[in-house]
């Protein structure tokens, strides 16, 4: 009865040992598998923090364009779902949540896979660069220059390509994917990963540079010259040199002119110009060039200097029209009709006065009566300068406040009862051979005028 006594006193001892034993068992189970489970949870969370702030930031030639999360890129997602799938679902409960679970659910963490961490790379398949497009488009762009050759000081020269910075297409987009490619989120902290543009080689490069490029100066020439003229003018004539058939390059791209076929070309001009009687060509105020059949001259063109000015020309590949220098000289003596001096058109009834070569007076004239008092055509000078004049004829004595003369009885003046002027009141009202002029010109005229200036009548 005793020993009856004494076993079942020893198994229930034994029972309640092992019932000790296997609760302080579970329960360091189940505090290794929380604490486990809440150092996973605290390495998830951590990845999933520092990948929201982790940042690309990107520069040009060392200037930043912009500082970029990997949402804003586009790449954050994707990330996430790589996080993700390093972490099982009880990894990533709450470790407050897990301890409240049951002890066999809590249990299950540890049946479960847990394969050793591995660095969290960023994916970037789903790249999008819009927000850096739109930073990178506030920097003002140039293309790149080629080389290329063209005319200056006398020959032609090659100018060097000019490196641009317009950014090669996908430029953008190899640099962060390049970047992003390398780049890995930390436990410890985000990380910041920098992209410098310029090492990507971003900028579109000329097509032509001086090193590579051929540069055919003859032909350059010749297109350049093919047809290029310079209009040479002559009093009465104009002349049109060709200029492509003068010009030529040494061996080292340096224009060189063929001066004795432009010598030619000038002489053959001056043979066609060059009179020694001939009607003076005055330049009038409304008909151009009038050729005075009653003043005879003489034109020479000046060779020398026509050449000078076109050499000056074609030296430099400057088509602008040429006023050919010439002599005009009458008994000898040279002559030109120029500064001041008085004209008046009789077939159009009017008279300009030059001052200097400026018009100073443009008016409406009534002259002679037609085939009756014709007013003579001719060159003349101011004889006589007289105020408040009476002219007197056989049938006229008239009071004028302005007189002019300027060849026998012939002058300018006022013409207080005259309304009228110019038209074709000189056929049928015409005066006796005077310049009847309006009063207000005629002061201007005569306050200016002095003793010798030249009056050309035509």
């Amino acid at each position: 009865m005793k020993r009856t006594r004494i076993a079942a006193i020893c198994a229930a001892a034994a029972a309640i040992v092992l019932v000790c034993g296997g609760a302080a068992w579970l329960l360091l189970s189940l505090n290794s598998v929380t604490r486990q489970q809440a150092a996973a949870y605290q390495r998830y969370s951590a990845l999933t923090e520092n990948l929201a702030a982790s940042r690309v930031e990107l520069t040009e030639g060392g200037a930043l364009v912009g500082s970029y999360t990997l949402a804003q890129l586009g790449v954050a997602d994707e990330t996430a779902e790589a996080l993700v799938a390093q972490f099982s679902p009880m990894d990533r409960i709450d470790p407050a949540e897990f301890a409240a679970l049951g002890s066999k659910a809590r249990l299950s963490w540890e049946q479960e896979e847990h394969p050793d961490p591995t660095p969290l790379r960023v994916s970037y398949a789903g790249l999008e660069t819009t927000v850096v497009d739109h930073d990178l488009a506030k920097t003002a762009r140039t293309p790149s220059r080629d080389a290329y050759a063209h005319f200056l000081d006398g020959g032609f020269v090659v100018e060097a390509e000019v490196q641009g910075n317009t950014l090669r297409d996908g430029v953008v987009r190899e640099a962060l994917s390049a970047t992003l490619a390398q780049m890995t989120i930390p436990e410890d902290g985000p990380a910041t990963a920098q992209v410098e543009l310029t090492d990507f080689d971003c900028y579109i490069p000329p097509a032509v540079t001086k090193a590579e490029g051929s540069f055919d100066c003859a032909a350059l020439l010749q297109e350049t010259t093919a047809d290029m003229t310079i209009t040479v003018n002559l009093p009465g004539q104009q002349q049109v040199l060709q200029v492509a058939p003068l010009l030529s390059l040494d061996e080292n791209n340096r224009l060189v002119i063929d001066e004795v076929a432009l010598a030619q070309q000038i002489a053959q001009w001056a043979a066609a110009f060059n009179k020694t009687d001939t009607p003076y060509l005055l330049a009038t105020y409304s008909s151009g060039l009038k050729p005075l059949s009653f003043l005879h001259c003489a034109y020479t063109l000046d060779q020398a200097g026509l050449k000078e000015k076109l050499m000056t020309r074609l030296q430099n590949l400057i088509a602008s029209p040429v006023s050919a220098p010439y002599s005009c000289t009458r008994n000898g003596e040279p002559f030109e009709i120029s500064g001041t001096y008085v004209e008046v058109d009789l077939q159009g009834q009017q008279m300009t006065y030059y001052k200097d070569g400026e018009v100073l007076v443009h008016t409406d004239v009534v002259t002679g009566l037609k085939g009756v008092y014709d007013t003579p055509t001719g060159y003349y000078k101011v004889q006589t300068h007289s105020p408040n004049a009476w002219l007197t004829g056989p049938d006229y004595n008239v009071f004028v406040k302005y007189w002019v003369g300027f060849y026998l009885g012939y002058g300018l003046h006022d013409s207080s009862w005259r309304t009228i002027y110019g038209g074709n009141k000189y056929v049928t009202d015409g005066s006796h051979g005077c310049i009847n002029t309006p009063e207000a010109a005629m002061e201007i005229i005569y306050n200016d005028i002095t003793i010798g200036t030249p009056v050309v009548l035509y």
